[in-house]
């Protein structure tokens, strides 16, 4: 016996279908129908389904899939025209349940005769797990909400106030609410809220279970609210206008709830915008910085030609330093030289001078060369002359020499004779006997006496 109908669009979520699909089988409370409906997905989630349906053989399972995409609100109003159950829930495909969610709240729809229920939500990411830490904006808006409404016990005050429902997987109700009010309007980002404000209007049983996590919501980068924050706030904006007619009769603590989310949803417009600003800024920014690294480069190029100019500029100051060093020291060697060309003129002027003057002493010398040619030839003359005298002295000495020699060979042999004339006995005996002879005619000649041998 069908008693609560799960209606699970699903589009793009393969990564989570297979979750939300476990999350409902496993439900404590059997006495349901699953609706899965494809919208169209482009990636694997259809395959994801037929297997997960492929495991359920009952009749409880349906599957279905659309062959061009619709939107979400067509495709909940698709399951809601095929629910069979006397409540309808609704999961999304990146949503989860916990087991016990369909049990605790058919029970106490049925105990309380309420008509329309919600429960309080963990917030989940990509890898679901617990993301309350990551999102402290969010979870600090839900809370403040929440807060209000565990202080005034007042749904529709705290919905004017916010959507703290959050998401059409928060939505449990009976049948007879759609009888009356129909399926979800033709909104993309707030339909959820526009369906949760008909249904209070309406005057149905509402309760929103505080402080019961029983949905794991996703958020992710490709959550449809998240897709283009200007326009889903500026949806919101619109459904609020367009409620204020239906708020005439509404005391004065909602309607400043309204005007509080409409301030709210002016803030978000102004911080949407600016960070729509600061991303697109980013992408130009992207697209600048090859041109700020080309600048970059340039700009140390740039540097670099002018690091080199400045090394050329000190060079060339260092060479103007050297050259005025240069041109001082070649200044004083240009007078050092006008000193020597004078002195080198007046040089040349005395040696103008002397050369008239050795003119003068050639001429002089000249004079004298003839001179002293004539007194050479003459000179000349002389030592012919003198050549012949010496020649004749020549032969005269050689002369002499030959008579010295004759003398000499002659006072030798005389010597000779001499000597054996004095050695023989005669000469011995004569000497002898002549000796007194000579003494007495020494001594009376009054003279040394002569003692010979």
């Amino acid at each position: 016996m069908v008693k609560v109908s799960v209606i699970l669009p699903v589009y793009n979520h393969a990564r989570w279908v297979q979750q939300a699909l476990d999350s409902v089988l496993a439900q404590t409370f059997s006495a349901f129908e699953l609706i899965v409906i494809d919208d169209a997905s482009t990636d694997d989630s259809w395959a994801v389904i037929q297997a997960a349906c492929a495991t359920q053989p009952d009749a409880r399972v349906r599957c279905f899939r659309h062959e061009h995409n619709q939107g979400a609100p067509a495709t909940l109003n698709e399951g809601l025209r095929l629910a069979q159950g006397d409540y309808l829930a609704i999961l999304n495909s990146d949503d989860v349940w916990d087991v016990t969610r369909l049990q605790r709240l058919v029970t106490l729809a049925q105990s309380q005769s309420l008509d329309f229920i919600s429960t309080d939500v963990a917030v989940l990411d990509a890898d679901s797990q617990p993301k309350e830490a990551a999102e402290p904006h969010w979870v600090a808006w839900f809370e403040g909400l929440k807060q209000h409404y565990a202080t005034h016990a007042d749904t529709q005050a705290t919905l004017l106030r916010g959507n703290f429902l959050i998401t059409t997987s928060n939505f449990f109700f009976h049948q007879r609410v759609y009888a009356q009010l129909g399926g979800f309007s033709e909104l993309r980002y707030v339909h959820d809220y526009e369906y949760a404000l008909r249904v209070l209007e309406a005057g149905f049983t509402v309760r929103f279970l505080h402080g019961e996590k029983l949905l794991g919501y996703r958020l992710h980068e490709s959550n449809t609210i998240r897709e283009k924050p200007l326009a889903a706030i500026e949806e919101n904006m619109q459904l609020l206008l367009r409620w204020l007619p239906h708020c005439s009769s509404l005391d004065k603590g909602k309607l400043e709830g309204v005007s509080s989310q409409l301030q709210d949803l002016y803030r978000y417009t102004r911080e949407e915008w600016l960070t729509l600003v600061h991303q697109r800024l980013q992408a130009r920014e992207q697209e600048l910085l090859p041109l700020i690294h080309d600048r970059d480069g340039w700009i140390a190029e740039r540097d670099h030609i002018i690091s080199a100019l400045q090394q050329q500029l000190a060079q060339h100051r260092q060479w103007l330093m050297e050259r005025d060093i240069w041109v001082a020291q070649r200044d004083g060697w240009i007078t050092e030289r006008d000193t020597l060309i004078q002195q080198q003129a007046a040089e040349l002027a005395l040696r103008e001078r002397l050369l008239v003057e050795r003119d003068a002493w050639v001429a002089e010398r000249d004079g004298w060369i003839a001179e002293r040619d004539t007194l050479i030839q003459q000179q000349a003359a002389i030592l012919g002359n003198q050549a012949r005298w010496m020649t004749d002295r020549e032969q005269w000495i050689a002369d002499r020499d030959g008579w010295i020699r004759e003398r000499d060979t002659l006072i030798q042999h005389l010597q000779h004779q001499q000597q054996v004339l004095r050695n023989s006995r005669a000469f011995r005996l004569g000497e002898a006997l002549l000796s007194p002879l000579r003494r007495c005619k020494q001594w009376w000649s009054g003279g040394d006496v002569c003692l010979k041998s």
